[in-house]
């Protein structure tokens, strides 16, 4: 949101149906929030937005930001916690980091209603290095230390009647999601989770619901840059709620405008699209590799794994096409955005960097 901020432009704006319109909207911020701190390491692609973007999150009505992300501490310990304070000064749970591993991992609950609590716990499985929080550095909470991760969603269960997890996850430009997202996804689902979030890909991937369980691996991006192919195909995810339960869910079609701000697609070949790979048919809209982008993942990904445990022995831890388009009167409503909104690169993020990262696009 760097450049949308210094326009002043607003990139929520043009959604329908609006974020403010859910009890609970979430999105993934994928993207700093401050104006101190310098690059951290040798990352090539940082993102960084000034700190009036938490303003502009919260008055979109959004309710939960995904800080547990691969970009969340680009700019070091310090603005990572101005982004979690700036976004909880404003009412917006910063979930997935935190001053310590306590922070990061923990659950967060919020009320819909009497009756009807709702948590919430991020993990990232994209962990750049000296990202994952210990017990004494402020980070993210890595989804390496699977076994934290899961405890954090059995207490929450023992404490909400609906959990939601959120994680960034997957391999970019892959509208099929991979083993190691299913697989996951299955494990969060087993020890209580009702709904599982993803992103990362930069590209939609299917949602799927069943026995009143609802995975949606990927929401593409969602604030980014502008992009006229597949990574500019992404949508609004409304979850309908009788009560507790999940019974249907819906998947809005938007796509990134001059702005890379998100506004309805209407019709055409791009909705359609949009519509069979949330539906499940993936494979045949698989955009052809670009880059070396999934070999260079996969060594960072064993790079933060090793990282990961060892900050576990350290602290002695062990760690759209919808299933139901009505929203009868009196059932609740969760959105999520694509990965952006605020996550930042493409991750539906919102964009929020500062430098683009090239991507090629596929009409």
């Amino acid at each position: 949101m760097d450049r949308s901020e210094a326009a002043d432009i607003d990139p929520f704006a043009g959604i329908d149906p609006p974020l403010a319109s859910a009890d609970i909207a979430l999105v993934n911020v994928e993207m700093v929030i401050s104006d101190r701190g310098e690059p951290v390491g040798d990352k090539k692609f940082t993102f960084r937005a000034p700190p009036s973007a938490a303003s502009r999150i919260a008055a979109a009505g959004i309710d939960v930001a995904n800080l547990a992300n691969n970009h969340a501490a680009d700019y070091g310990p310090e603005a990572l916690l101005d982004t979690v304070d700036l976004l909880e000064a404003e009412g917006v749970i910063a979930l997935g980091a935190g001053a310590t591993s306590a922070d990061a991992y923990r659950h967060r609950i919020t009320e819909v209603r009497p009756g009807v609590r709702v948590a919430f716990v991020g993990a990232s499985m994209v962990v750049p290095l000296g990202f994952p929080a210990t017990g004494t550095r402020p980070g993210i909470a890595s989804a390496y230390q699977q076994d934290r991760v899961l405890a954090s969603v059995r207490a929450a269960a023992g404490e909400a009647e609906v959990v939601i997890a959120v994680v960034h996850w997957g391999v970019e430009r892959m509208t099929c999601p991979d083993a190691r997202q299913r697989d996951f996804a299955f494990r969060l689902l087993q020890h209580g989770a009702d709904a599982v979030i993803g992103q990362h890909p930069h590209v939609l991937q299917p949602v799927v619901l069943d026995d009143g369980k609802l995975v949606a691996y990927s929401l593409g991006n969602f604030v980014w840059h502008y992009r006229s192919g597949i990574t500019g195909d992404t949508g609004v995810l409304q979850i309908d709620f009788d009560g507790t339960e999940i019974v249907g869910w819906s998947l809005y079609p938007h796509q990134l405008d001059v702005n890379g701000a998100p506004v309805p697609a209407g019709d055409g070949a791009r909705v359609n699209r949009i519509v069979d790979i949330v539906s499940g048919n993936c494979a045949r809209h698989q955009p052809p590799p670009t880059t070396a982008a999934a070999e260079s993942e996969t060594d960072a990904e064993d790079e933060a794994e090793s990282e990961g445990e060892a900050d576990d022995a350290a602290e002695g831890e062990t760690d759209g096409e919808s299933g139901s388009e009505a929203d009868p009167e009196g059932e609740s409503e969760s959105e999520a955005e694509s990965e952006g909104e605020t996550e930042t690169e493409s991750d539906a993020d919102a964009d929020e960097s500062s430098e683009s990262e090239p991507e090629a696009d596929d009409g």
